[in-house]
């Protein structure tokens, strides 16, 4: 059996969470799980206040950077989302659970700050 060490392979089935100091257009953070080795599940909230996420690819482009499709590319080595549109930069860490992500989210629903 032959070992990968590329950061695919480390965060499947992890939650990840990107945000930036300035107060952006969603009014929340990005929030993503990566289910496998080339869909990551990127979080947001609808306009009835619902949790919802879209399956969307994922590929690593060189040993230090990974693409995420329609968002951008996150920088693994300073966890860096840049965004695609703007090329804005978002600090990106690691959640515990699912039921964090869900904690966070909820919490944003009920501001509707994302409006």
């Amino acid at each position: 059996m032959i070992s990968s060490n590329s950061f695919g392979d480390e965060i499947v089935g992890k939650y990840m969470k990107c945000e930036t100091n300035i107060e952006t257009i969603r009014g929340y953070p990005f929030y993503f799980f990566f289910k496998d080795l080339d869909n990551v599940q990127s979080y947001f909230i609808d306009k009835t206040d619902e949790i919802k996420f879209l399956n969307l690819n994922y590929e690593e482009l060189k040993s230090d950077i990974i693409e995420i499709r329609y968002v951008g590319e996150i920088d693994k080595n300073n966890l860096i989302l840049i965004h695609t549109k703007g090329r804005k930069e978002y600090n990106c860490s690691f959640l515990s659970s699912k039921k964090q992500l869900n904690k966070e989210l909820e919490e944003f629903a009920k501001k509707g700050s994302h409006k």
